[in-house]
C-alpha cells in the first residue's frame, strides 16, 4: 500500500525540519565565560541625538551590586553614570557628573537604562494617573 499524498507531503516537510535542526546545531555557540569577560571590557558606543556618538563600558555584576547599595536614587544615577562613562573615559570624574547641563544627563541616563536591562528601576505609573498610596489595613 502505497504513502498518500497528504502522508508524503508530511514525510518531506519532516526532513525539511530536520534539516533546519541540524542545521540550527551546527551553528549554535557554546557557552564559553570568557567570553563574558571580553565583552564586558569592549568600550561601546552609541550614537544619542543632542550628544553624538557616546563611549561608554557596561557595569559588570559587583558594579550593579556596588552601585545598587547607594539608597539615594539620584546619587545612585549619578554613580553608575560615572562608572561607566568612566571605562571609556578615565579622566572624568564623579564629581563632574553633577555638573554636567541636566538635558544632557538625562539623556546619558537613557542611555545608561537601555544599557544595563533596566539596572535603575523605573517608578512604575498607575492605569489612571494618579499616584499610588499605601494601602490600608
Amino acid at each position: 500500500m502505497g504513502k498518500s499524498d497528504e502522508e508524503k507531503r508530511l514525510a518531506e516537510y519532516q526532513a525539511a525540519l530536520d534539516a533546519d535542526d541540524e542545521e540550527d546545531a551546527k551553528k549554535a555557540r557554546l557557552f564559553d565565560p570568557a567570553d563574558l569577560l571580553k565583552s564586558v571590557r569592549a568600550i561601546r558606543q552609541k550614537k544619542i541625538p543632542g550628544l553624538g556618538l557616546v563611549n561608554y563600558g557596561v557595569l559588570t555584576f559587583d558594579e550593579m551590586i556596588e552601585a545598587g547599595k547607594i539608597e539615594d536614587k539620584a546619587e545612585q544615577a549619578k554613580t553608575t553614570l560615572w562608572m561607566m562613562l568612566h571605562k571609556a573615559h578615565p579622566d572624568v570624574k564623579k564629581e563632574d557628573i553633577g555638573k554636567y547641563p541636566g538635558k544632557k544627563v538625562i539623556l546619558l541616563l537613557k542611555l545608561l537604562k537601555d544599557s544595563n536591562d533596566n539596572f535603575l528601576p523605573e517608578q512604575k505609573k498607575s492605569p489612571s494617573g494618579s499616584k499610588s498610596t499605601v494601602k490600608r489595613k
